[in-house]
């Protein structure tokens, strides 16, 4: 969403194409200026990396400050070390920012945080009330002042990016209002003038860097802050992207999904392109104002007819999902004009993240969503939202309770019914996020399995996924997913990716247990020839079929809990 007239330098691998006056519509008729591949990308490879620079501005949100370095934005660990991650220490001066490493703050002073941000967070902290806690700037207003105090950024910003400010004091008074308040906060923390035109052109900037952000936020790592370079931002949308993003550190990697050939237009999707048509161009409207006209828009394509059409899916001869007729020709039912429409009425109700709600009432809204989800699950839809969603919340639900069990049926269910059809690509962030639960999940069932008894409750549940469990190898299934995990780094992803470390480090541990050399010596022969006999039929008899055995209890499960 960049706009013309600033000179922006691409990272090599990429180049600029079209009228640089002429701003891309995102997905109309007339794309205008575009990012294209200077060379052709295979599938999973980097494109181009954006290195950190006095124009980027990345920043932990507010409410994760504390637990997240400044600079390099790595989740620290708890003071006791119980958590993972480093030991953070708070900057001596505003007590506000945390810093994993002295060269982290040093870095940082030499940046933000020394031209003013730390001055502006001790005054902030200072302004509070006296009884209370320190008050922490909001995340936007820290986002601003890390622009006003570096010329570099100021500059880049005013001059490369499109805001759109005239739309949104036009459409949004209410939302150009909070803007103006931000703004003044700013302005005040920084001890600058606070004029109306001081005011104007910070609130200006300020809608510059929403339309342009990126958000990091991952919830599976205690991840959450916004990113914002000028030259990544000029990287236009579709909700059928050939290219995303993974960020390290202060740094992005723009990876291409599928095969991109030389001068293909290079496009990322700025929302979460497995929601229905409506909820993604409500999205698109109300933050980029832009239609997205791509062809799974103009054609408002569900996600099983996008994945029948995805290009590599043969990819997937190594992944959960080894046939890729099976993503081909989904056992579901087309989705009727009346269910589209019945999608529409329950998304609102089923999409609030459950999260955000007191955990004495995630029983009670996880029942009343999975009620209202009955006939997607008629359909089979299970990769549609909000029939998605839901069981991912539930998957967590599960785990928070300790009943590992059916969170592990859940998660085995979602990796073979739903995640595939969302995420066409194997090397997918969520199917690697999904494959990494599983191993965990694995792992920590094994501790408590046992072989089920007879009796009366033998026919519960719980005791016949317990049984199930004791008849599979959950040492050998949890190495064999890692395996699997691990083989699209570092091709894929960073190796600084939290999936690769946590995957590695599991990895690492199981095979150095003794007595496992004959379980070790097949998990590796499978990962580097998953398609020998030998190898898939391994796959097939220790790794897959119990898998699919777990999948089973899932809905089992779902029913057991929410369905009375």
């Amino acid at each position: 969403m960049s706009a013309p007239g600033f000179p922006v330098a691409l990272p090599a691998g990429l180049a600029l194409r079209g009228d640089p006056l002429s701003p891309s519509s995102s997905g109309a008729a007339s794309r205008g200026r575009c990012v294209v591949a200077a060379r052709a990308f295979p599938a999973g490879r980097t494109v181009a990396r954006f290195d950190d620079s006095p124009a980027v501005v990345a920043t932990p949100d507010t409410p994760r400050l504390a637990q997240t370095c400044s600079y390099c934005l790595a989740v620290g660990g708890d003071a006791a070390g119980a958590a993972a991650g480093p030991r953070l220490r708070a900057c001596t001066a505003c007590r506000a920012a945390r810093y994993c490493s002295v060269a982290c703050q040093r870095a940082d002073w030499r940046g933000a945080h020394g031209r003013g941000e730390c001055s502006a967070l001790r005054r902030a902290a200072g302004s509070g009330a006296a009884e209370g806690p320190p008050r922490v700037l909001p995340t936007p207003v820290r986002a601003l002042v890390q622009v006003l105090v570096r010329p570099a950024a100021l500059a880049a910003v005013a001059g490369a990016m499109e805001g759109h400010a005239a739309r949104v004091r036009a459409a949004a008074p209410d939302r150009w209002a909070a803007m103006e308040l931000q703004a003044r906060a700013a302005l005040h923390y920084l001890g600058r003038e606070a004029g109306p035109r001081e005011v104007a052109e910070a609130v200006d900037v300020l809608c510059k860097l929403e339309v342009n952000s990126f958000n990091r936020f991952d919830a599976d790592f205690g991840q959450s802050g916004i990113y914002v370079n000028p030259a990544l931002a000029m990287v236009n949308h579709s909700c059928v992207p050939n290219a995303f993003v993974q960020f390290t550190g202060r740094a992005a990697l723009l990876r291409a999904y599928r095969d991109i050939a030389e001068g293909e237009e290079i496009e990322i999707s700025y929302i979460e392109c497995a929601w229905p048509r409506p909820q993604r161009q409500q999205a698109l409207r109300s933050r980029y104002f832009f239609d997205c006209a791509c062809r799974r828009c103009a054609d408002d394509l569900d996600v099983y007819q996008v994945c029948r059409a995805h290009p590599g899916l043969e990819l997937n001869a190594f992944s959960l999902v080894p046939d890729p007729d099976a993503l081909r020709h989904p056992p579901i039912q087309p989705p009727s004009d009346l269910l589209r429409r019945t999608i529409d009425d329950i998304y609102p109700a089923c999409s609030a993240p459950l999260q955000e709600r007191d955990p004495a009432e995630r029983p009670g809204q996880l029942r009343r969503r999975w009620k209202m989800c009955a006939p997607l699950r008629e359909a089979g839809l299970f990769a549609v939202e909000p029939l998605t969603q839901v069981l991912v919340d539930a998957g967590a639900y599960f785990a928070e309770q300790s009943n590992y069990a059916y969170s592990l049926a859940i998660a085995c269910f979602l990796a073979l019914r739903s995640d595939p059809y969302r995420e066409p690509m194997p090397f997918s962030g969520p199917r690697a996020k999904g494959m990494l639960m599983i191993a965990k999940l694995l792992a920590l069932t094994a501790s408590e399995t046992s072989p089920a008894s007879g009796g009366a409750g033998a026919a519960s549940l719980p005791a016949r996924i317990s049984q199930a469990l004791s008849k599979m190898d959950q040492a050998t299934m949890c190495q064999t997913v890692l395996a699997m995990v691990v083989h699209y780094f570092p091709d894929t992803y960073s190796k600084e990716w939290l999936v690769y470390r946590q995957a590695r480090d599991l990895l690492d541990d199981l095979e150095s247990l003794p007595g496992r050399e004959t379980e070790n010596a097949l998990v590796r022969a499978f990962a580097a020839k998953p398609s020998g006999p030998e190898e898939a039929r391994f796959f097939e008899t220790a790794v897959l079929r119990p898998i699919q055995v777990l999948a089973q209890f899932a809905l089992e499960g779902m029913d057991v809990d929410f369905d009375s």
